[in-house]
């Protein structure tokens, strides 16, 4: 490999490992492993919202997306968008006025049902492992073509590598990493699309080449259907309301303040960064129109178009990034199993010390868990994705947005939307696959509007209690 992209490389791995050593001098109790001692300021709740939004997933696999299916995949970045000015305005305040540990926490206690923590803490983790593993797909792409490794040498490294980051420094490395790959990210993309540009034709020619080889490339739903594209917003709306791992940043959080302040940051910046991921496509597209894998198209014009130190700097910038959202899913996944289920059904009188050496126990045990689903790479990184948040924001995503505004949404209520949810959405994809419902209907809208009617009837039918009421008022205050 070229020395200048050793070095390039070199020099960003080497601040991330002192930025882990750091990490791991200031998480010294359960508090700062899971929550960061609540210290989080804004520019470390933005990055870190932006780091684990963007990632891999972006530079990869929306990347190929953009690449085969046009405009239409904008859809995504849309819903995102709003799941953003929901989370940082109408959840986040909320979830920091509640000021518990984990989501479930909160799930527990808003509904007076100590067993729905953590049936919802073992739903997340499962859809959390297959988030995982579109990750280590993610790192086993860029190792691979960076190294010349074998994928599934290169997806064990990066295994290891997140299980070892995550380990040490918990939510204070995820913080702090987070923040870097923000600014390594947004700095890549920038100064490597100019020499995409300069390689072709100009704006013009290149809108002209791609609209004669895909005449619906640029149209409202590019290569796809319109249902399929208004689906894939609810899908990112709210499997990112449903995740734990964009949840919990909000514990972290200094203050309340301190979310807003970050909301206010991304609403500027997350979508004109979308908007030059599609424009990198389409011009990567003429240059490169009969590419192998179109995961790999950031990655090979970047290597034949960018100076060898900028590639260094842009590779190691978008590991950092997958390493990023890898320790968020990963922890958000641990430190829930840690708390929800082994703390509160095996082990109440668990010591601080002892829950933490558990809830890093775990954080190895579902990081290796993961492997097989990243080296099998069943999927594309997208669709991986997709069916992760289609879980999330059938099982989560709607429940806790209600919860917090539907006064008299009730525990009944509560169980009734996660077991509709999670049957529809779930069985719906399995006819899909034998081929008993087309796949040109996604299961998304349907699955919220059936869950919305669940939760409003069960909850007219049912009473909530005063301990679900008083949670209520207490996030209102």
């Amino acid at each position: 490999m070229n020395a200048h992209i050793l070095l390039g490389i070199a020099i960003v791995l080497l601040l991330m490992f002192g930025v882990a050593f750091y990490s791991y001098m200031k998480s010294k109790d359960l508090l700062s492993f899971y929550i960061a001692e609540r210290g989080g300021k804004w520019y470390l709740i933005l990055g870190s919202l932006f780091a684990s939004g963007i990632s891999g997933a972006s530079f990869l696999g929306m990347m190929s997306y953009y690449y085969n299916l046009g405009a239409g995949t904008l859809w995504i970045n849309i819903g995102i968008a709003w799941s953003y000015f929901v989370l940082c305005f109408f959840i986040g305040p909320k979830l920091r006025r509640f000021g518990q540990l984990t989501i479930p926490d909160y799930l527990a206690s808003r509904f007076d049902s100590p067993l729905l923590g953590p049936v919802f803490s073992i739903i997340a983790s499962v859809w959390m492992i297959v988030l995982l593993g579109s990750l280590y797909v993610q790192g086993g792409l860029l190792f691979s073509e960076l190294f010349g490794m074998s994928y599934s040498s290169s997806t064990i490294i990066v295994c290891a590598m997140v299980i070892i980051f995550t380990i040490l420094g918990g939510m204070v490395v995820v913080l702090n990493t987070d923040f870097i790959a923000m600014i390594i990210l947004t700095a890549a993309l920038v100064i490597t699309v100019p020499f995409l540009v300069k390689a072709t034709e100009g704006w013009g020619p290149v809108t002209e080449a791609v609209s004669a080889a895909q005449p619906d490339y640029f149209t409202n739903a590019g290569e796809l259907t319109p249902f399929m594209a208004f689906s894939w917003l609810f899908i990112w709306l709210f499997g990112y309301l449903g995740n734990p791992g964009y949840l919990t940043r909000f514990y972290a959080a200094s203050s309340v303040k301190d979310i807003v302040k970050a909301g206010m940051a991304i609403a500027l910046i997350y979508l004109p960064v979308s908007f030059i991921f599609f424009g990198s496509s389409f011009f990567a597209k003429t240059i490169y129109p009969n590419i192998e894998d179109p995961e790999t198209i950031w990655l090979t014009y970047t290597f034949d178009l960018v100076p060898p130190f900028i590639v260094g700097i842009a590779m190691a910038g978008l590991f950092v990034a997958i390493l990023s959202s890898a320790n968020t899913w990963l922890l958000a996944g641990a430190t829930s199993l840690g708390r929800d289920i082994y703390q509160k059904l095996l082990n109440k009188d668990v010591s601080e010390r002892k829950l933490l050496v558990v809830t890093k126990l775990l954080v190895l045990f579902l990081g290796a868990l993961s492997v097989p689903i990243g080296i099998w790479r069943p999927a594309y990184i997208m669709e991986m994705m997709n069916l992760a948040y289609l879980i999330a924001g059938s099982t989560g995503g709607l429940i806790i947005i209600m919860s917090m505004y539907y006064r008299s949404m009730t525990k009944e209520a509560a169980w009734g939307g996660i077991i509709s949810g999670s049957i529809i959405a779930i069985s719906w994809k399995l006819m899909q696959r034998f081929s008993f419902i087309s796949a040109e209907i996604d299961p998304m809208i349907p699955t919220l509007i059936v869950t919305c009617i669940v939760i409003i009837i069960i909850s007219k039918l049912t009473k909530p209690s005063k301990k679900m009421i008083a949670v209520f008022e207490k996030m209102v205050s």
